[in-house]
């Protein structure tokens, strides 16, 4: 159980990610409702109380929180092509059903995802699947996603507990499936489920429903396999979020890799920096689309808000349990040997080898990327302007290794 405990606490914090991608408002023109707000986490937290009501197996309670935590990562996957489009509803459930495909229990998670909107009115549902198609897994979260939807982001007073109960005994048939709505009756019916949604530290209440009383460890070393998938998935969905960054991700994930391999790097510390390069964005999910993809000059507001995502990735991967070192070289490529960094402002010899290593990547990468205010430049310009900022922004010796490397 100790290893399912980890796995959904990892998988906790990247829901988180996701909900700081879907509050952007762009994206919520683009879907009916309001999306993000916690919304992953609590459609995860009713999924497994329902499942419990319906005596699901510790396995498959496992299983439905972690579709619950995930069923709208096809949002943004399909966000670009699809907004405005009344047919992003399918398309985010098809994409979601894919992009879980190579985590653990895949297909069980891609069955839950994929059918997540369908409901026993075919009228009301999105891809219309015969009934016998939808799995109990995609029943539970076509009732928890609905429900989180309608309920407020305050205490519920008695009488808004009663209005949505009603709302699911009259919808029970059409809206919802009959003995998902009767589960749900069930669990409405205690006083505690009503204070847990309310609660921020909602993981560690599903986590001991789930699992116990488990001390987990604040960080865990990385798991080759489940984790590099994870990442890749994450990487592309931040670098979907803007036409600019198609592929920032994962090309600073190659780049500093190249980087620390000339160093003399071991393996093992070469596979933890790529997949630092992968996730070093992830903050970026929460900055709205309109600032990323500003053709001007940015305000001082927006330039603030832009500052913010180091810290919301430094935040996401010390959740998810990373070590340390890689949540550094990940958060920390926006600090500055000077000081004048963010947003941490470390200086010097606070700032370690790999961090040093990400910044140079990073900056390589976004000059020879097409921006909206200014096209690609050469990889020799670029290098040229990196090494304006040697020994203030940057560590001298590593842009001269760079320099090496980069412009073979």
């Amino acid at each position: 159980m100790f290893e399912d405990a980890f796995y959904i606490r990892r998988m906790w914090s990247f829901s988180r990610a996701l909900d700081l991608g879907l509050v952007d408002e762009e994206i919520e023109k683009g879907l009916p409702g309001a999306l993000g707000l916690r919304h992953g986490e609590r459609v995860a937290y009713i999924a497994m109380r329902l499942g419990r009501c319906l005596g699901l197996s510790k396995k498959d309670l496992v299983r439905v929180t972690v579709a619950g935590l995930l069923h709208d990562i096809g949002a943004l996957g399909c966000f670009r092509e699809y907004h405005g489009d009344p047919r992003i509803l399918e398309k985010h459930c098809l994409e979601g059903a894919a992009a879980v495909m190579r985590f653990p229990w895949g297909a069980i998670l891609a069955s839950a995802i994929k059918y997540h909107h369908e409901t026993p009115d075919p009228m009301q549902a999105v891809l219309r699947a015969p009934l016998e198609e939808v799995p109990l897994m995609a029943r539970i979260l076509s009732l928890a996603d609905k429900i989180d939807l309608r309920m407020l982001r305050k205490p519920h007073s008695r009488q808004e507990r009663n209005e949505i109960l009603q709302w699911v005994r009259e919808n029970s048939g059409s809206l919802f499936y009959p003995e998902i709505a009767i589960a749900f009756e069930q669990i409405a019916d205690k006083e505690a489920f009503w204070l847990d949604i309310e609660q921020p530290d909602l993981l560690q209440i599903a986590m001991g429903l789930l699992c116990g009383k488990w001390q987990l460890p604040a960080t865990r070393e990385l798991e080759i396999g489940f984790t590099d998938d994870l990442a890749a998935t994450f990487a592309d969905l931040i670098d979907q979020k803007s036409e600019f960054t198609a592929r920032h991700s994962r090309s600073v994930a190659e780049t500093v890799e190249r980087l620390a391999r000339s160093l003399g790097w071991q393996e093992d510390r070469l596979h933890e920096i790529y997949v630092a390069g992968l996730l070093h964005d992830l903050g970026k999910l929460s900055i709205p689309k309109k600032i990323l993809d500003k053709p001007g000059l940015l305000s001082p507001d927006e330039i603030d808000i832009i500052r913010t995502h180091t810290y919301y990735t430094h935040r996401l991967m010390t959740e998810a349990g990373f070590p340390t070192r890689m949540v550094e070289w990940a958060a920390h490529h926006h600090e500055r040997l000077d000081g004048k960094g963010y947003p941490f402002a470390l200086k010097g010899k606070e700032i370690d080898e790999g961090s040093r290593l990400m910044a140079i990547a990073d900056i390589f990468t976004a000059l020879t990327e097409d921006r909206p205010y200014r096209p690609a430049m050469t990889p020799g310009e670029a290098m040229a302007l990196i090494q304006r900022g040697a020994g203030t922004m940057l560590d001298a010796h590593l842009v001269d290794v760079a320099t090496r490397v980069l412009l073979k």
